[in-house]
């Protein structure tokens, strides 16, 4: 078998309630068997060879030997191929389990049009930063250089981020919301539907505030700053934003990308979105359908800001480079370090 030829894909990483990691695939191609492999590297350099599977079944359940204990990457590959090699799929669990942070989670793994996948390990989206010792010890073991703050000086005075003390990341403030309460979002848009509300919202956000999306995206091209993770308060709006553009940037599909945006209904708890709930009813009195569609990720408002914006200026490279003041070489470097052949 020509192992270019088959190639393993839509690779998925969960961990059972047994703390065991669940894989699943999907080969296109003709081969019989793979080759899974696991290790603590996001480029497959020390995965240890663990078992060989029917390619067929599609599934495979690594039992904890103690290795599951932390972040882990798992390798599929052809049975004739290299774990890291052509054909080869490398993955992960796409959320990482933290108790303070209830939406952080890693942008790797997408396919690019060009055939490429973004790396893992190298961008994380995430919620406030509010980890616990445990949780510090799960940030420490990504890595993380930089720390993108995308909310307001008020959002920050009243939830401070907790981050390690010793060797911790730099933080970037770059707040995607403006300042001056006075301008607050609910008293400039139609607020009688809660999703149209959040259309106009990010079509407003991604135009007025355009630099500052320049400013995170332009940090994310530099490899010295990576690994690096961005947040809001719930890691939806703003941090689902900038996820957006920079996945349109790295040639992400508009189904992933939008399928990334709703992920956030599935892992914030109850406990959070009543949080939310509880912040909106303090700024201002709205009606229960209406913060209701404020809190979902419905697809159509994210593309349709993606498509108004992209209309104007082409693409998203044209909208980093010219309203988001980047220099010229970012998107290009965007996809030199973030994409993995």
């Amino acid at each position: 078998m020509n192992v270019g030829v088959s190639i393993i894909e839509d690779v998925e990483v969960s961990r059972d309630g047994d703390g065991h990691l669940k894989v699943s695939w999907r080969v296109d191609g003709a081969c019989d068997h793979v080759h899974v492999a696991w290790g603590r590297s996001a480029d497959g350099l020390d995965h240890e060879h663990v078992m060989t599977v029917e390619a067929p079944l599609g599934e495979a359940r690594l039992a904890d030997d103690g290795l599951a204990d932390g972040r882990v990457y798992v390798s599929i590959a052809p049975a004739d191929g290299q774990s890291d090699g052509p054909g080869a799929t490398i993955a992960a669990e796409r959320r990482i389990g933290m108790n303070g942070p209830v939406n952080f989670r890693d942008l790797g793994g997408y396919r690019s049009s060009s055939g490429a996948t973004v790396r893992w390990g190298r961008v994380f989206r995430s919620d406030a930063l509010l980890l616990d010792d445990e949780d510090l010890v799960a940030f420490g073991g990504l890595g993380i250089r930089t720390v993108y703050d995308l909310r307001s000086d008020m959002e920050r005075d009243v939830n401070p981020n907790r981050l390690p003390e010793v060797d911790g990341p730099d933080v970037v403030i770059v707040p995607l919301v403006r300042q001056d309460p006075d301008d607050s979002p609910l008293a400039r848009f139609d607020l009688s539907d809660g999703e149209n509300f959040l259309a106009q919202l990010y079509e407003h956000s991604l135009e007025q505030l355009a630099p500052n999306f320049g400013v995170v995206l332009t940090g994310l091209s530099r490899q010295e700053d990576l690994p690096a993770v961005f947040h809001c308060a719930a890691g939806k709006d703003r941090t689902g934003m900038v996820a957006a553009v920079l996945l349109s940037v790295l040639g992400v599909s508009l189904e992933d990308i939008l399928d990334d945006y709703e992920l956030t209904g599935r892992f914030r708890t109850s406990d959070h979105v009543h949080a939310s709930m509880q912040r909106l009813r303090a700024n201002g009195d709205l009606p229960p359908e209406v913060i209701a569609g404020i809190l979902r990720s419905p697809r159509w408002a994210m593309q349709s800001a993606l498509a108004a914006v992209a209309g104007r200026y082409g693409d998203f490279d044209g909208y980093l480079t010219g309203p988001g003041g980047t220099p010229a070489d970012v998107p290009g470097r965007l996809r030199e370090i973030l994409l993995r052949p």
